[in-house]
């Protein structure tokens, strides 16, 4: 059994900090795969910012806990269907073709970040990958 030495002055976290829209630099934290409601097998892709001092809130104060960004729509299967995926891979520097997602993990990528309203609250989202140069 793990045993926590738990911090009395730590403050309990709500949330994280909703990023201003840009171009960030971002890093694959984890990949993990699921079937999606339409049936098709998809990639889950959880990224964190590779420089979080350089985020700031929408009102342009740092973002303290810009925490991490999610993209669940990389489809793996159907093949006809993996367009979105093939972007991600090569903004991540890899030459499209069979791969594993922990070759992934750690890579990073420069993104387009963009805000969007889920259940009522803000979140950030990545709006598309851009290709290395």
């Amino acid at each position: 059994m793990a045993k926590l030495n738990a911090n009395p002055n730590v403050e309990a976290s709500a949330s994280f900090d909703i990023v201003k829209p840009g171009v960030y630099r971002m890093r694959v934290k984890e990949v993990t795969e699921f079937t999606a409601a339409s049936g098709s097998t998809c990639w889950r892709l959880r990224a964190e910012y590779a420089q979080p001092e350089q985020c700031e809130k929408l009102d342009g104060a740092p973002a303290n806990n810009p925490g991490t960004v999610l993209d669940s729509g990389l489809v793996i299967a159907p093949a006809e269907k993996q367009g979105k995926l093939r972007g991600m891979v090569e903004a991540c520097g890899k030459q499209w073709g069979d791969l594993d997602s922990d070759d992934l993990v750690g890579l990073e990528f420069d993104a387009k970040i963009d805000t969007e309203e889920y259940n009522g609250e803000l979140k950030n989202v990545i709006r598309r990958y851009l290709k290395q140069k």
